[in-house]
């Protein structure tokens, strides 16, 4: 290995100490100068190291690593990994319980009753209960939040965990320093976990790899790495092993330097490992990064939630103050009064509910597959009506098989094959599926097909753009033979003369008519067509890469492919059960539209009428599509379409952001680095363990195992969650604005208070730990029918008919109080406290037994009965809430009375009056409006 020296030993110190390695005191120094290096590398910031990366010779950054070409020993890679810890992002590490827990006390919610705690201590005569019961709410509350998400965190990042990604990485016999020195070093390939890489190990990289640590290209072949992540760019950027790094230039213009998180889209290369875990670049600009994020479609849902229910206190409160205050004529109790209400209106177990439901939900999930990397996901799910998917593992079994070679005329050509099979060896670990069904095919014999030795020159990867794989070889006679495999339309393109038996004669346009024909019904047939072609070249440079794709032109078509990709044996009955859902399936697909089509009616997902002339059109591929973008008439057939045949991955995206436009929830399920985009404009992304790590980061949630069957238990859980939240959501809003609407009512009637702010205050708090088992509850089958999304009008519809049905028997209790119980002046404080306590017990049990009419559209107990937590949980509350009102501690301290004996009769009446106005208030409301929750 070349031994360079140090330069000056601030650059190198600094440099060293960055990567937490120590210099070698053997190694010899030389005269290379910190002073040589770009200037802003004195900056020990990410972008100025690897700037000054790129600017030095790699035998330097070998010298600075302590590294070699040849990898590092496992010995080395310990020692190292002992210093600098696991290759993991901050934010990939285990959650802190301070951290989460300091985030679950900024809540909307939380802050507002903090400040309703402070106006209730400040008001004179000033209410120090009241203030210590809102206090107690909100530790409550943020306690409750914090358990929820900080278990639903640790669960999330176990799952994530389990989702491993592997590299490749050259390594060395372990050595001693001396031994290396004097002995040509020999390294093999092997494969460790992402988590393991330490600066200074190699990288070998292939398509689909996601790069692992900040990097220096050394090696290339036709090397695409796309920085999208980054730079917004989609379009990907080509990486050398050149160096780069003149001043000025952008960091993410540096030809040789590969980021963290970016990925590679095409061709192959060799990098160093430069920086891991916090040190990387994207480390250092996570904060940012989540910044930038906008709120998705449940976050907006929430906070349109949010806004209603402080818009109702905003309108309530004055109204409460004025009326209390004018009829009173005691505004100093008036404000404290509507300070209470205000309390009364604020669901402050909102955020611990949701939180939970969404953390059962990703449980479930966890159990049947499903990994949720993304809580907010589960609610998306629930409410997609558009689910997007690719075709190949998903539609079908992923098992291509060669079927035919056939020569332009349709006779069986054992030469196409030998031809196809010599790229197919050439792409080495840069092949696709296609290559390995090709080098696995066997002769009638049982024997592979036998080709002739080839030396290799140059090999042209796959890549989206042209759709095609090349190679350049030298046979025996050493002249160089450039052979192109592909698409049949694409290859088609480059050729002008077609071989038939030894005879090369002219691609006339009858010619290519019957190829055409032949592939098309191979593809009715369900084959996937390729064509192969070759042509004699001269010498060539293998680092000009456009002059090495300028070369496929005027080729000679040897023959044609035909590959079979079966279709799954579940997938039909899922894509049957997701329509019963109420989900819509659209295939989205790189594939032809033949083929495409032959699968999808194999499945019934489309029928032959479908697409027949006339029709609606069901199928449509890219080009045509892109002759319709930036028109009305795209996003009417995106509408219309089932099929998307031949799309490129810009094309995927907008046809996801089309139907999202269109108000569709869509879900994008996809496994491919063609996919990455659109995972992340869908509402919900779905990848696969087994596909690519780029679609995997991509992705909200990754399946263990890649089918429709997981998608539609995923949905079904997803509109689960779903309903619990909005029920929860439902019952204590329409409770609350009930509880207001009767004390706005009882300010116009009563001289004095209904209930004190304590007593509302603990009514709440009892009546919201009643809710708290709400996750674990079920809901009626034909809930989960039809995919759910936020409407608040829906919320804000129910609450104004539903609360008030809750005051007809609070005003009924404030009749009894007048009338029965004669309390109608303030002259005698404990008949007051008395009527306070009948209104206390009577609306704190009609509130928790009324959740089990409110959770369902059916009949409750007979044809639906809660599950038995929340069953056990609303029980305990009730029993506990009378129970309370007898003990005089407690009386004492909530300003109550004893409840008068014959109450107690009045109130089992009330309680069977109140379930049977809910049950007909329900019905008339479900005829009238056709939905419930």
């Amino acid at each position: 290995m070349p031994s360079h020296a140090t330069s000056s030993p601030g650059m190198m110190g600094r440099l060293t100490s960055r990567l937490g390695l120590k210099r070698a005191s053997s190694r010899p120094a030389n005269n290379c100068s910190w002073r040589k290096l770009p200037s802003h590398a004195r900056d020990t910031s990410a972008e100025a190291v690897l700037s000054a990366f790129a600017g030095m010779e790699p035998d330097m950054v070998f010298d600075h690593l302590q590294t070699h070409r040849d990898g590092l020993t496992d010995e080395e890679a310990d020692a190292r990994r002992s210093i600098k810890g696991p290759n993991v992002l901050p934010t990939h590490h285990a959650p802190s319980w301070i951290i989460t827990l300091l985030k679950a006390i900024p809540n909307p919610f939380n802050i507002l009753l903090t400040v309703l705690a402070v106006l209730n201590a400040a008001i004179p005569p000033g209410s120090w209960k009241g203030f210590a019961v809102l206090v107690v709410m909100v530790v409550i509350s943020v306690l409750v939040r914090f358990w929820q998400e900080y278990r639903s965190s640790m669960a999330v990042f176990k799952l994530q965990a389990s989702v491993s990604s592997n590299l490749e990485v050259r390594r060395q016999s372990n050595m001693t320093v001396d031994q290396k020195l004097s002995t040509p070093s020999e390294s093999t390939c092997k494969t460790i976990a992402e988590a393991d890489l330490v600066p200074g190990d190699i990288v070998l990289l292939s398509p689909g790899s996601v790069m692992p640590a900040d990097c220096l290209i050394l090696e290339s072949t036709f090397l695409r790495v796309s920085q999208s992540t980054w730079t917004g760019e989609s379009d990907p950027v080509s990486k050398t092993g050149n160096t780069s790094g003149e001043k000025g230039t952008s960091l993410f213009d540096l030809s040789n330097i590969a980021f963290m998180g970016t990925s590679v889209i095409s061709g192959n290369g060799v990098a160093l490992v430069l920086r891991t875990g916090a040190d990387v670049l994207i480390a250092t600009m996570a904060k940012e990064l989540k910044k930038r994020r906008e709120p998705n479609s449940f976050q907006l849902g929430i906070r349109h939630v949010s806004y209603m229910l402080i818009g109702f206190m905003l309108t309530m409160v004055p109204l409460v103050l004025g009326i209390s205050g004018y009829t009173t004529k005691d505004w100093q109790g008036a404000a404290t009064y509507s300070i209470s209400v205000a309390v009364g209106l604020v669901p402050e177990m909102l955020p611990a509910i949701v939180n939970a439901n969404l953390a059962r939900g990703a449980y479930v999930m966890s159990k049947m597959k499903a990994i949720v990397k993304r809580l907010d996901s589960v609610q998306n799910l629930g409410a997609m009506t558009v689910l997007c998917s690719d075709k190949t593992g998903t539609l079908t079994k992923d098992e291509i098989t060669l079927c035919h070679y056939l020569d332009y005329t349709g006779e069986t050509n054992v030469d196409v094959l030998k031809l196809a099979t010599v790229d197919a060896a050439v792409q080495g670990s840069n092949g696709n599926n296609i290559d390995g069904a090709i080098l696995e095919h066997r002769m009638a014999d049982g024997c592979p097909v036998h080709t002739a030795q080839y030396e290799k020159i140059a090999a042209i990867p796959f890549d989206f753009e042209h759709r095609r794989s090349a190679c350049i070889v030298k046979g025996a006679t050493r002249t160089n033979l450039l052979i192109v495999k592909g698409a049949f339309e694409e290859v088609l393109r480059i050729c002008s003369t077609v071989r038939r038996g030894g005879v090369t004669l002219p691609l006339d346009f009858q010619k290519k008519q019957m190829l055409i024909e032949r592939a098309n019904t191979l593809n009715k047939d369900g084959y996937r067509v390729l064509l192969v072609a070759q042509k004699k070249v001269g010498d060539v440079d293998m680092h000009d890469e456009d002059m090495l794709h300028e070369l496929e032109s005027a080729m000679v078509l040897e023959g044609m492919l035909s590959f079979i990709d079966p279709p799954k044996d579940d997938a039909a009955e899922s894509i049957a059960q997701l329509k019963d859902l109420g989900v819509e399936v659209k295939v989205l697909t790189g594939d032809t539209l033949p083929v495409t089509v032959n699968v999808c009616q194999r499945l019934d997902l489309i029928s032959r009428h479908d697409v027949a002339e006339g029709d609606d059109m069901q199928a449509i591929t890219g080009p045509e599509l892109a002759l319709l973008e930036g028109t009305d008439e795209f996003d009417a057939v995106v509408k219309t379409c089932k099929v998307f045949a031949k799309l490129s991955p810009s094309q995927k995206a907008l046809v996801i952001g089309s139907l999202r436009k269109s108000g569709h929830c869509v879900g994008m399920l996809g496994d491919g680095i063609n996919d990455c985009i659109a995972l992340r404009k869908a509402d919900v992304g779905i990848s696969v363990d087994s596909g690519a790590s780029v679609a995997k980061d991509c992705a909200d949630i990754v399946l263990t195992e890649k089918g429709l069957d997981i998608m539609v238990t995923s949905v079904t859980t997803g509109r689960l969650t779903h309903g619990n939240t909005i029920k929860y959501i439902k019952m204590v809003a329409s409770s609350n604005f009930g509880n207001v609407f009767s004390m706005l009512a009882a300010s116009a009637w009563l001289p004095f208070t209904p209930m004190l702010g304590i007593q509302l205050l603990a009514q709440n708090l009892l009546y919201d730990i009643s809710q708290i088992a709400i996750p674990w509850d079920r809901v009626d089958p034909e809930y989960l029918k039809t995919p759910k999304s936020w409407k608040t009008w829906d919320l804000l519809r129910f609450v104004v008919v539903l609360g008030p049905t809750s005051s007809v028997i609070d005003i009924l209790t404030f009749t009894l109080g007048w009338f029965f119980y004669g309390v109608q002046t303030t002259d005698n404080e404990e008949a007051v406290r008395l009527f306070q306590t009948h209104w206390f017990l009577q609306g704190l049990l009609t509130q928790t037994l009324i959740v089990h009419l409110l959770r369902t559209a059916k009949l409750p107990f007979v044809q639906s009965r809660a599950a038995m937590p929340l069953a056990l949980s609303t029980g305990a509350i009730m029993v506990i809430g009378f129970v309370i009102t007898w003990i005089p501690p407690i009386q004492r301290a909530l300003s109550l009375a004893q409840p008068a004996p014959t109450y107690v009769g009045f109130l089992i009446a009330e309680l069977v009056l109140y379930c049977v106005e809910v049950q007909l208030v329900k019905v008339i409301y479900i005829k009238v409006f056709k939905t419930w929750l």
